[in-house]
């Protein structure tokens, strides 16, 4: 069994029953179950009236940001003409991180139809809302009935949004009558449902996302082999050959790839190829009972929490580092704070220790030679050792001695003209998500200033070096200047969900 019981997600609609008093008392009640609740890995939810809201956001702001805040409905448009409904836009900004859709009343009373309610599911996606979708049959019967009659229920959102969807059950015959439906048949039709839902997608597709700029906007899936910046050419590789492509404006942004054949960056081979990396580690770490990860960075950190986690007491997890203390170069009482929760979780620790040698057995296993003479046999070892700028195709006087695109301070590519760069390739800063936004952010402003032929801004990139390291599902920490960010902080912007919830936004370019 696993070391951690699974997430689960508890939560209540208020309906329409209490007043604005006995609503505030309530949340208020409910402040104090927010820490107990996270240490167990249940994340719970409220969903008030519409006008407490507000004051509600406001008290779980401050005594419980645990507690995610939802909505009991809203429009499938964000502005507009549309009397007595509401904004999805205007929830968002409140603080509501759900909205309630398709409830059992809803559609009796108003005749909401699964249309209606995907058309809502997908509005809430789009403002960076997570629908929770009720589904139920009306007619008691078989499993197999109920599944039937739900079925349509729950396609017609997953065909809307590739994004996070909470699906609530219950079965719309039972509601209000004497004895309701027994356990058993609840857990049966639940369990097939599941099946239905399949699993959360981790790719995007980038040609769905361009589909709203029409002609405007042309996807070539290839891979950059040169650039001329005189004749302002890029060279492709494509599946069909090469192709020449010309440009006015051209903006670098082909990320990096890892060292050694872990899935921590997308492949240069595809996405497919990407899943199937991932597919292989997940069955590799399955099938495994001594791990050992190398590199104790960031993703080295956050892999040995994540296993730690969930294997920490049935397998044997070990994260081995040169350095003398975890994620170098942070101040000594964050890396002391990372140690610490690592050991909670049952990770060895070795450190100021080098692996020198990597070799395989007959059997499969892996031999890790390490400085200090030893030689370690292990079921699985996962390499964290750093990442290699993907810009092989850059004429190399515009590339430092590590590969990174040298930048100005407004994000143009140094010596030449009408080139700009941002996320993993360039030199100002370390490739993170939360530099690659901002860089992306500044990048398209300022390109909109060049079209418009005015003067581009610089962009700050000698602030406060930032860091956010997800310790497991519940913890975390990070560094702000020298000042360590609290472990919820942490949970709460990255550890909660990876950052998942954003990929549609950007994909779709809604983000910015």
């Amino acid at each position: 069994m696993a070391g951690h019981a699974p997430k689960r997600t508890v939560g209540v609609s208020l309906k329409m029953y209490l007043d604005l008093e006995r609503t505030a008392q309530y949340i208020r009640g409910c402040a104090p179950l927010g820490p107990h609740a996270l240490s167990h890995n249940v994340e719970i939810f409220i969903i008030p009236d519409f006008l407490s809201l507000t004051a509600a956001s406001t008290t779980l702001r401050l005594e419980a940001p645990t507690i995610r805040l939802g909505a009991q409905d809203c429009f499938w448009e964000d502005e507009g003409a549309y009397t007595g409904e509401v904004s999805p836009a205007v929830l968002k900004h409140i603080g509501c991180s759900l909205v309630e859709l398709g409830h059992a009343e809803r559609r009796r009373l108003f005749g909401e139809t699964d249309a209606q309610v995907a058309k809502k599911a997908k509005a809430a996606v789009r403002n960076g809302m997570t629908p929770l979708v009720c589904i139920g049959e009306k007619t008691k019967g078989t499993v197999e009935e109920a599944v039937a009659e739900c079925k349509p229920q729950i396609e017609s959102i997953l065909e809307v949004t590739e994004e996070e969807i909470i699906f609530a059950y219950e079965p719309v015959w039972a509601i209000g009558q004497p004895k309701p439906a027994s356990a058993e048949y609840v857990v049966s039709v639940a369990k097939e449902l599941r099946k239905l839902c399949g699993t959360k997608p981790v790719f995007a597709s980038i040609t769905k996302g361009l589909a709203s700029y029409g002609h405007k906007a042309e996807f070539v899936l290839g891979t950059a082999s040169a650039l001329d910046p005189a004749s302002k050419t890029v060279i492709i590789s494509t599946a069909s050959g090469e192709r020449k492509q010309t440009y006015d404006i051209l903006v670098l942004a082909t990320g990096s790839r890892t060292k050694g054949d872990v899935p921590w960056k997308s492949s240069l081979a595809g996405y497919e190829a990407t899943r199937d990396g991932l597919h292989k580690m997940q069955a590799q770490v399955k099938a495994a009972k001594s791990i050992v990860v190398g590199g104790a960075g960031p993703t080295g950190v956050e892999t040995s929490a994540e296993l730690g986690f969930e294997y920490g007491k049935t397998k044997e997890i070990t994260l081995i580092t040169s350095g003398a203390q975890l994620l170098t170069g942070v101040p000594a009482h964050v890396a002391a704070f990372s140690e610490n929760e690592l050991k909670k979780l049952h990770v060895n620790l070795v450190k100021s220790t080098r692996i020198a040698n990597v070799s395989t057995t007959a059997d499969g296993k892996t031999v890790l030679s390490l400085s200090n003479g030893e030689k370690k046999v292990v079921d699985l070892y996962i390499p964290t050792i750093g990442t290699i700028p993907n810009t092989e195709y850059v004429p190399k006087d515009l590339l430092n001695e590590k590969g990174d695109v040298m930048v100005d301070q407004f994000l143009g590519v140094k010596g030449v003209k009408d080139v700009w760069a941002a996320g993993d390739i360039v030199d100002c800063q370390p490739g993170q998500f939360v530099y690659t936004e901002k860089q992306a952010a500044a990048v398209a402003k300022n390109l909109d200033l060049a079209l418009k032929g005015k003067s581009p801004v610089a962009y700050k990139s000698d602030g406060d070096p930032m860091l956010a390291v997800a310790l497991g599902r519940s913890r975390g920490t990070g560094r702000f200047g020298n000042t360590k960010l609290p472990s919820l902080i942490v949970w709460l912007v990255k550890g909660r969900t990876l950052n998942v919830g954003k990929q549609s936004a950007l994909v779709m370019g809604t983000a910015f």
